[in-house]
């Protein structure tokens, strides 16, 4: 198995009796909340450590998707949750499982954050884990699943179940608070072709629109009419870029955990906040 330069510098942690790897940060406090960061294409995972670690009052895992293993390309697999004979549903449920044995305590939350290609993994990976998540966010995915019984995977969830060996998750997912991102300036159209007959292709693929804006509000609009808590931002004068993207999400992270210190005090001291 090998990955790009960078993320070997890294320190990393290893799965246990396996070769895959992630990046660990972790907080201060033994509880405090995890929060899981999914690298796009470029795997900039120090650009998602330093994004996203609010000053280590987070702990931070960023799993370490290989763009190739054993000479096979496989940069886009794990936006699918399938490819390269891995199975990247059970692969991040068995990297945060060793995370956690890592950790002094059980984090009292845990959030799921994506950028371009990992927006698309953290969207499906909560399809089917929505149970096990506290807020999701996602920042300009290339490619969206909707809510629609109606059109096959990927684009919509018919066969989803069949495709990946899990159900969706339907009741979880009307509780998981959703955060959508998108750069207001991120208007580039056929970002990457999923024609029917290519790899990771579907006869869908276009359904939710030509640019990252169209597919992010697309993915909105579906989540809402299923009842999900949702909330939508144009970044303005952002193109296609992590480090204004970790800094919206980073925004927002802040707040949920504002909110999450508030909920543990005691009465008398809420109402004196």
């Amino acid at each position: 198995m090998t990955s790009d330069a960078e993320s070997k510098a890294l320190a990393t942690c290893q799965l246990t009796d396996s070769p895959w790897r992630y990046a660990f940060q972790v907080a201060e406090a033994p509880d405090a909340p995890l929060v899981i960061a999914a690298h796009g294409s470029d795997r900039d995972i120090r650009g998602l450590l330093d994004g996203v670690a609010l000053e280590g009052q987070v702990s931070v895992l960023a799993p370490l998707f290989p763009a190739e293993i054993d000479g096979e390309n496989t940069g886009d697999d794990y936006k699918f949750l399938t490819g390269g004979g891995a199975d990247y549903l059970v692969l991040m449920d068995r990297i945060l499982a060793d995370a956690l044995t890592r950790l002094n305590g059980r984090p009292r939350q845990i959030w799921l954050f994506g950028f371009s290609g990992g927006a698309q993994f953290a969207q499906r990976y909560a399809l089917f884990r929505a149970a096990q998540l506290d807020g999701l966010i996602l920042a300009a995915p290339g490619g969206v699943t909707l809510l629609r019984a109606d059109v096959d995977w990927w684009p919509g969830l018919r066969g989803a179940a069949r495709a990946v060996g899990a159900e969706v998750d339907f009741e979880a997912l009307k509780t998981l608070r959703t955060a959508i991102l998108v750069g207001a300036e991120d208007r580039a159209a056929g970002m990457v072709s999923r024609a029917e007959g290519t790899k990771f292709g579907a006869r869908d693929a276009g359904l939710a629109g030509d640019t990252r804006i169209d597919k992010a509000r697309a993915l909105r609009d579906s989540l809402s009419a299923h009842g999900a808590p949702v909330t939508y931002t144009e970044l303005p004068g952002v193109g296609h870029k992590l480090a204004p993207c970790t800094e919206a999400a980073a925004v927002i992270l802040r707040d949920w955990l504002t909110q999450e210190q508030a909920s543990t005090l005691p009465t008398s001291d809420r109402r004196h906040r």
